[in-house]
């Protein structure tokens, strides 16, 4: 599917607006149509280049939005379902999640690679493929992410707000 997205393409340039393809959740991801998107000085640092990350890369790390689409495996959210977007994953099962420091979960070591934990980079457009900024690339209208990003909230709450 088409989806629109602000990009970093290189350090200390404007992001660009692109048109990208995004592929279909895979086994433990969501397709989320983002709704809302907070700006945060780390995506500043990333733009300006003060954070090394892999470039290009869709930009946005806090985001809400609706799921549109369970892939393979999904526990816990289901279609209609609203979510709002963790920046750090959180897998609940690994050293670092058993012992109360969900911050540092494994499943965080590639955030500023823009890859999902099982390697795959769901966003690809005319640079090839593109990451997405702490796996989420809530500066897009769609993103796939994995489950452990995707927290389920309850409809009432205004996406808004939960961005």
């Amino acid at each position: 599917m088409k989806t629109r997205a602000a990009v970093a393409v290189e350090a200390g340039k404007p992001l660009e607006i692109q048109e990208l393809e995004l592929g279909a959740p895979r086994t433990g991801q969501v397709l989320v149509k983002f709704h809302y998107a907070g700006l945060c000085h780390s995506d500043v640092h990333v733009q300006h280049g003060q954070i090394d990350a892999r470039l290009p890369m869709v930009m946005g790390h806090e985001g809400a939005g609706v799921v549109e689409e369970v892939g393979p495996g999904v526990r816990g959210i289901a279609v209609g379902d609203h979510i709002v977007a963790s920046f750090i994953p959180s897998c609940g099962r690994c050293h670092w999640c058993a012992t109360g420091q969900q911050a540092i979960c494994d499943l965080g070591a590639t955030i500023l690679e823009g890859c999902l934990p099982d390697g795959s980079f769901p966003n690809t457009g005319p640079l090839g493929t593109y990451g997405a900024m702490c796996m989420v690339g809530s500066f897009s209208q769609y993103g796939v992410l994995d489950q452990s990003s995707a927290i389920r909230i309850e409809p009432d709450i205004p996406l808004d707000k939960a961005a």
